[in-house]
């Protein structure tokens, strides 16, 4: 990756010149900080180094398709990204191999991809979303679908739901589709990897 390093008087202003050179925002660069103390009338300074996120995400992408290659699975991905989430989405002849029961080999997948691009960017890294062909879009609207069925039934009966144990990504498809119900609202409870949502009824 091309890495750019500056070193300023300031924070603010070693990460301006990096940004100048990558010809990027701040939003587009993986960047962190190093503070030096300097002699005695040089004072601290500080030396930001930074890289595009487009990088990290073009590695993360070359390691994903190594590893399902390794594994005997051909696969063509598309890449999108949407607000501060990029979503790669992979097409393959073995897609419920790739999905797995319940989604299991989709979400061990992408805590791997999460893995390698957190060692990549420690910090303010970007966002992935890993997706067979429409998998995740049907679930989500399988999963909005379910929410509202259940809060229905919370309002009707007055009665608080349990739902079953979810990772966060799901847990926070429920919270979004339900925040504005009437008389409903939601609260995360548990540990992982028991996490789950209750669906309450309020006046």
């Amino acid at each position: 990756m091309n890495v750019v390093s500056e070193v300023a008087k300031t924070k603010d202003e070693a990460l301006k010149q990096v940004l100048t050179k990558l010809n990027a925002s701040e939003d587009e660069v993986v960047y962190s900080f190093q503070e030096s103390k300097g002699g005695l009338f040089k004072g601290t300074q500080y030396e930001c180094s930074g890289y595009l996120k487009t990088e990290v995400l073009n590695e993360a992408e070359k390691f994903l398709k190594e590893l399902l290659n390794g594994m005997g699975i051909d696969v063509t991905m598309e890449v999108s990204s949407k607000e501060n989430t990029t979503t790669i989405k992979m097409y393959s002849s073995n897609n419920p191999i790739l999905i797995g029961k319940d989604g299991r080999n989709l979400e061990a997948l992408s805590v791997i991809v999460r893995q390698f691009i957190k060692n990549l960017a420690p910090v303010n890294g970007p966002r992935v979303l890993l997706d067979v062909e429409d998998y995740k879009d049907r679930q989500v609207k399988r999963l909005e679908r379910l929410a509202k069925n259940l809060a229905r039934e919370v309002r009707s009966t007055k009665q608080d739901i349990e739902m079953d144990n979810m990772n966060s990504y799901e847990r926070r498809i429920v919270h979004n589709i339900l925040t504005d119900f009437k008389n409903i609202k939601t609260e995360s409870v548990g540990e992982e990897p028991n996490r789950h949502v209750v669906i309450k009824y309020v006046e």
